[in-house]
């Protein structure tokens, strides 16, 4: 067939060419079970352990609402430091990212403001 693929376990800016080119992008993932774990997610010291999945071996079409990359790497055996400090990391970056996207936002909305009443009320609703 020659089919270009491209393996990622979650990268959502490739997920939106799936939007700009329908007829020739698709995502799939892995379905899975969340099931609820045995222990406590939060381990004490503000780490937060990956949830227990099970992965069903079945191709599903759309892209996975998030990465369960920790969840693979708990399943491969690799070690719990590893788990947690990734945790903590995959963590910082989401913080990183959502504040970005929300200056973004507003940065873009300020933008779109061409006269004063709009942005008075730009600035009584965002303060």
């Amino acid at each position: 067939v020659k089919a270009f693929t491209l393996f990622v376990t979650h990268y959502p800016p490739l997920c939106e060419l799936e939007q700009v080119y329908p007829e020739h992008v698709s995502n799939f993932h892995m379905a899975f079970l969340l099931n609820e774990p045995d222990i406590t997610t939060d381990a004490g010291d503000g780490e937060v352990q990956p949830e227990f999945i099970t992965f069903l071996y079945q191709l599903t079409k759309a892209a996975a609402g998030r990465s369960y990359g920790l969840n693979v790497a708990r399943l491969a055996d690799v070690p719990d430091p590893i788990l947690h400090t990734a945790s903590h990391k995959a963590r910082e970056l989401e913080t990183m990212v959502n504040t970005r996207r929300k200056y973004k936002k507003l940065l873009s909305d300020l933008w779109s403001i061409s006269d004063k009443s709009s942005l008075v009320k730009w600035l009584q609703s965002n303060s």
